[in-house]
């Protein structure tokens, strides 16, 4: 395994710190700014791989939930082994949609979902993902309708309800989607939940033209899952018609380097638009 990069990070800011706590003098400017980049962009970096090899942990614990139970006696044992192999498999069609969702596989992700909500009609968690599938296939009614029904059980549900202020942003109904993403950042303990209520708030702040909130919610967003390359999307967006270009294009370029994303795309695109001399579109969901 390779060393922990984070003595040396460490090492390198405090080494710029000691530098800004001195005089600059202009000669030194340009060169003090580019190693405050370079550092920025190699902890991206890092968290980015990370972030990435957490994803494929998921597999190890689907593999291990695929273990058979240990062998039990009776009646009794024998129903109740049956009802742990229903659930468990409903929880590894869980994850399993979680995973294909963060891969942007939306049709695969709706059929494990199905297949998981076969296993555990009940499952709150199931409807709500299924919800998301849906919804990045442009079936926004169907998801208000999942995703209703999980909040009139729990309201406070935070995927379910980020999933309904997502589907209200699309409708361009953008008031009422900042109460429901708001509710979801303020009282929810769900943090993946929380995440993605802060980026879809960016983005209704930014359909508002309201670039400097969008800026806050969207690095929040990106600060608590740094591998969500459409929350880099976003944030250069928002960046750009603030005034902050070089942050801009440092946003996409993280976004870019983001490989399993299906958003990585739309950042490198982006950074293809502006080097061309071209202007990036303000607001976009895909």
């Amino acid at each position: 395994m390779r060393d922990n990069p984070l003595p040396s990070l460490r090492s390198e800011y405090e080494r710029l710190h000691r530098l800004l706590e001195g005089t600059v003098v202009d000669a030194e400017r340009s060169e003090l700014k580019q190693a405050i980049v370079a550092l920025f962009r190699r902890t991206e970096q890092e968290i980015t791989e990370l972030a990435e090899f957490k994803e494929t942990i998921r597999h190890l614990v689907d593999r291990f939930k695929e273990l058979p139970e240990p062998p039990a006696s009776g009646a009794s044992a024998v129903t109740s082994q049956s009802v742990r192999h229903d659930h468990l498999g409903a929880s590894t069609y869980l994850e399993r949609g979680w995973t294909a969702l963060a891969m942007g596989q939306w049709s695969e992700a709706e059929q494990l979902l199905r297949e998981a909500l076969a296993r555990d009609a009940t499952s709150s968690a199931g409807q709500a993902l299924l919800g998301w599938a849906l919804l990045h296939q442009d079936r926004g009614d169907e998801t208000l309708q999942l995703c209703l029904q999980v909040l009139l059980r729990e309201p406070e549900h935070g995927l379910a309800r980020t999933a309904v202020g997502a589907v209200c942003l699309r409708k361009g109904i953008v008031g009422e989607a900042i109460e429901h993403l708001t509710r979801v950042v303020r009282s929810s303990s769900d943090a993946r939940a929380v995440l993605y209520a802060n980026y879809w708030l960016g983005m209704a702040y930014l359909a508002r033209d309201m670039a400097a909130d969008a800026t806050e919610f969207l690095r929040r967003a990106v600060t608590l899952g740094p591998n969500l390359a459409e929350g880099w999307v976003g944030l250069g967006q928002a960046l750009w018609w603030s005034g902050q270009r070089t942050e801009a294009r440092e946003a996409w370029m993280v976004g870019a380097r983001i490989r399993h994303s299906p958003h990585a795309a739309q950042a490198a695109e982006l950074l293809q638009q502006i080097d061309a001399g071209e202007m990036p579109p303000r607001f976009t969901l895909r």
